[in-house]
């Protein structure tokens, strides 16, 4: 939760001195639309950069990018529910992977210095990427997008640590003070279910002018005004971006319920653990950090290699970390993250997007009021959207989860099925429009058109940061023992029923069939497995990130050896709180 200062020395691959003590100095001030200070931390290369022009993509490569991207959109107007394959995966997956994203990194999908996606090519060299991109997040799974991080950092003023501290103090419950802050959706009726209505995120319309004056100072200057204009409807959460749609934003606010309904249990059972903010912090954290393993990651990887990994204890993790090290030595800030992982493999979740939803009984069957749920109006129904013009979500906007936790693949009635899409080379076509992109003035309709499409973006940004070919990271990491299948030489020749992006794949001037993008490899690798979850190479890249984070952290449930039937918590008929669907239900979002 940081600003993120970038820049680069030139050509020579040394980073400018001067530049980098900027970063430095301010490694912990607050970014616009984030709350807390967050540490600083860097993004590296798996693959040690290498001067072989056959590990990457040529420098020609933009417009077969580009036309590649298209190709992965279904034809316009083809909104069935067989627009892109389903999946066996619950459709929580998707958004439960973006609120993990969010927990991790920031700033890797904006244009800086070193990643403009707009220009024809590559302007900075790796060593220039090492040493200046930088990750806005602290790289642990600490929750800090809930609790809302730190109230000090290096790189604050004092006038910032005060206005920080009370926003911070604006998130909990402001009577009862071991609780966190929701929000109450405004009565429009009818709820879709018998559960309470206070399931909106916490909004600065809740709090008093101090706090959202305290937040609008920390704000900068040239984005005060749009901030300002739609304040009272901002979520008043750590991280805003899990306000961007209404799943992520819904599946924030699991987190504060269960906090809440820890200390409500604990208050009500004598299970020897003080009901206070720390122990409802602490066993929240425990049994998230828990099912990231057991509920997520064992859902979207490979099984097996995520025990590997495990097993290993995330030894190839480390070793990337030690070589990030040795070539930055002092001008590396920590904690590395891969920028494979960000960059190109955890993005594997964009193709999961479905373009309606069966979201609850007013916007999904049976229709209540519509028979399913835009994506778009999933973006409109928050904070950053309209609300049509609302301050709180209507209460008939809040989630059933009934029909996200567990897959139902069934759509015979013409309807969105309750499933994500396949881990495919598949796009749905809401994301090669997105309405929030793009909207800025003077752009030229080619630069509106590219900055709206998703799948333009991350292919060019893979290209702008030099990441290495698919098959040129496979290779390096069987060489080194990391997965043991082979690279798959011809990517066209693999793929389900896609004679087109096949032919162009095999066709293409920069044999992107054997030289083939990163992300589009991953992809087009869980493709051929199925669809169902990644394949050995992505499986490998997610699961060593995940886990050698949570290994880095002493106190992790990972770390400990954490298993839920250790917690106090219990779900009536005493069960352990060991899924994603019994979570939602310990915190009174599930019926």
């Amino acid at each position: 939760m940081s600003i993120v200062t970038q820049s680069h020395g030139g050509d020579a691959g040394a980073p400018n001195a001067r530049a980098l003590e900027h970063v430095r100095a301010l490694e912990s001030t607050p970014a616009d639309g984030d709350i807390a200070a967050d540490e600083r931390a860097d993004f590296g290369y798996l693959f040690p950069p290498s001067g072989d022009p056959n590990n990457y993509l040529s420098s020609d490569v933009l417009g077969q990018l580009d036309e590649l991207a298209e190709l992965m959109v279904p034809a316009p107007g083809d909104g069935g529910p067989t627009v892109t394959p389903d999946s066996t995966l619950p459709a929580v997956l998707t958004y439960w992977g973006q609120f993990l994203d969010h927990e991790l990194t920031a700033r890797t999908d904006r244009d800086s210095v070193v990643s403009n996606i707009t220009a024809a090519a590559p302007g900075s060299s790796h060593a220039d990427i090492e040493a200046m991109l930088k990750n806005a997040r602290t790289p642990r799974f600490d929750l800090d997008s809930v609790y809302g991080g730190r109230a000090l950092g290096s790189g604050m003023t004092p006038q910032q640590a005060r206005d920080t501290a009370t926003v911070i103090s604006g998130m909990r419950h402001p009577t009862l003070k071991n609780k966190m802050r929701v929000g109450t959706a405004q009565p429009d009726g009818p709820m879709p279910d018998g559960l309470d209505p206070h399931r909106d995120l916490p909004r600065f319309g809740q709090v008093s002018a101090k706090v959202r004056e305290a937040f609008l100072r920390l704000v900068p200057a040239d984005k005060k005004a749009k901030f300002e204009a739609t304040l009272k409807k901002r979520a008043l959460i750590g991280d805003m971006r899990n306000d961007e749609n209404l799943i992520v934003a819904q599946f924030h606010l699991s987190f504060l319920r269960f906090h809440n309904r820890v200390i409500d249990f604990l208050e009500a059972n004598d299970t020897g653990w003080i009901a206070d903010f720390d122990a409802a912090k602490r066993l929240t954290t425990l049994h998230y950090q828990w099912l990231i393993v057991e509920g997520f990651l064992k859902s979207i990887c490979d099984p097996a290699v995520v025990q590997r990994v495990i097993d290993n204890r995330a030894e190839h993790f480390f070793a990337f970390r030690r070589a990030y090290a040795e070539r930055n030595g002092a001008r590396g800030l920590g904690n590395a993250l891969p920028l494979e992982f960000s960059v190109a493999a955890y993005r594997y979740g964009h193709t999961m997007v479905r373009n309606n939803y069966d979201y609850n009984a007013n916007f999904g069957r049976p229709g209540n009021i519509l028979n399913q749920a835009s994506f778009e109006l999933l973006f409109r129904f928050t904070g950053g959207g309209d609300i049509f013009g609302n301050d709180r979500l209507p209460d008939n906007w809040i989630i059933d989860w009934s029909r996200f936790v567990t897959a139902d693949g069934n759509h015979a009635d013409g309807l969105a099925a309750r499933a994500a899409r396949k881990i495919d080379t598949h796009i749905a076509p809401p994301l090669e429009t997105m309405v929030n992109e793009g909207n800025e003035e003077g752009l030229s309709d080619q630069i509106r058109a590219m900055l709206k499409s998703l799948p333009k973006r991350n292919l060019r940004r893979g290209f702008n940061l030099r990441l290495p070919t698919g098959q040129a990271l496979h290779a390096h990491l069987r060489s080194i023992g990391a997965v043991q299948s082979q690279p798959i030489a011809d990517v066209g020749a693999i793929l389900d029923n896609r004679p087109d992006v096949t032919a162009f794949l095999q066709g293409s001037s920069a044999r992107l069939h054997e030289r083939t993008p990163l992300w589009f490899y991953v992809l087009a690798e869980a493709e051929a497995a199925g669809g169902n979850r990644l394949g050995e190479l992505g499986s490998w890249i997610v699961a060593s990130t995940f886990i050698g984070v949570l290994l880095d952290d002493p106190e992790s449930a990972l770390s400990i050896g954490f298993e839920p039937t250790q917690s106090p918590l219990r779900l009536p008929g005493d069960a352990p709180i060991d899924t994603i669907e019994r979570w939602m239900r310990f915190a009174l979002v599930l019926e």
